[in-house]
């Protein structure tokens, strides 16, 4: 995971790399929209993208909040915001889910067929 600091506070960028070889998975907060993005590394595009919330100076989310992961079988990666799943891209059946991020008690993704594959511990 690479959580890169930013000459901008309000801005935020976590990424991970332990998915399949082909994709990267990141997030990106431009310091007013958060969102997920899958990113195809030979052809340096993004794939797909979910986002997660809109007013980030409200939110105040940091680098150390956001944790970026994939799930087992490498078919699906998440964020993690807050300790909950808050976006999944599964690329194998090619749709995004989310949990819309409002406050710090918006409730996450709890449907298990979303979660599964996925360590959340």
């Amino acid at each position: 995971m690479n959580n890169e600091p930013t000459d901008d506070s309000s801005k935020v960028y976590v990424s991970d790399t332990s998915g399949p070889d082909c994709y990267v998975a990141f997030f990106e907060d431009d310091g007013e929209t958060g969102y997920l993005y899958v990113s195809d590394r030979e052809k340096q595009e993004i794939v797909k993208h979910v986002q997660i919330y809109t007013n980030s100076k409200r939110l105040d989310v940091s680098s150390d909040d956001v944790r970026v992961v994939w799930s087992s079988d490498g078919t699906k990666c998440g964020v993690i915001i807050w300790g909950g799943m808050r976006g999944i891209i599964d690329l194998e059946k090619g749709v995004e889910g989310r949990a819309f991020l409002e406050t710090r008690s918006s409730p996450p993704i709890s449907d298990p067929s979303w979660l599964k594959g996925f360590a959340l511990g």
